[in-house]
């Protein structure tokens, strides 16, 4: 079980030790038809996720760019290590030991129709995520929810994530 230690720092030393960050990450695609429910990126490392190996943060927002212009639901999925959750445009296949690393998932549902591309946000999200004990990244794979559709680049999604490291 975890220690709280709350006295540690006084509240304008733990304010000043927080930071905000936006980090940039581009999912690995494949550059042809990806079917519903299936993978459509493999977990990805989002480096220096926390501040310190081991840390904690909260992923407070998350701006999906999708260059395609497809537009699908997709679920990004959070995780401790990269571990696979199943190959690009197959089914998930991660199996039920490595799943209880999984941090949590955020659903990308509504976008912004740029004409040649599409835009999701989500704000307020409010996911804590903790780094494996050696390390201050975590990872992120999506898996298609919204219909088959077809990239033309494997780097056609890139996703920028805002968190707040403590």
């Amino acid at each position: 079980m975890a220690k709280t230690q709350l006295q540690n720092y006084t509240v304008q030393e733990k304010l000043n030790k927080m930071d905000v960050d936006l980090i940039d990450i581009t999912l690995l695609t494949q550059a042809a038809n990806v079917e519903v429910n299936d993978v459509t990126s493999d977990y990805v490392e989002i480096p220096n996720a926390v501040a310190v190996n081991g840390g904690t943060a909260i992923i407070q927002s998350i701006q999906l760019h999708d260059e395609a212009d497809q537009g699908a639901a997709i679920d990004l999925v959070f995780q401790t290590d990269n571990t696979t959750i199943g190959s690009i445009d197959s089914g998930i296949s991660i199996d039920n030991s490595d799943s209880k690393d999984i941090l949590g998932f955020v659903s990308m549902t509504n976008y912004f129709d740029g004409i040649a591309w599409q835009l999701a946000s989500k704000q307020n999200i409010g996911l804590v995520i903790k780094a494996a004990s050696d390390t201050t990244s975590i990872y992120v794979a999506a898996v298609n929810r919204g219909g088959t559709v077809t990239y033309a680049a494997t780097d056609a999604i890139t996703l920028r994530i805002g968190i707040i490291k403590d």
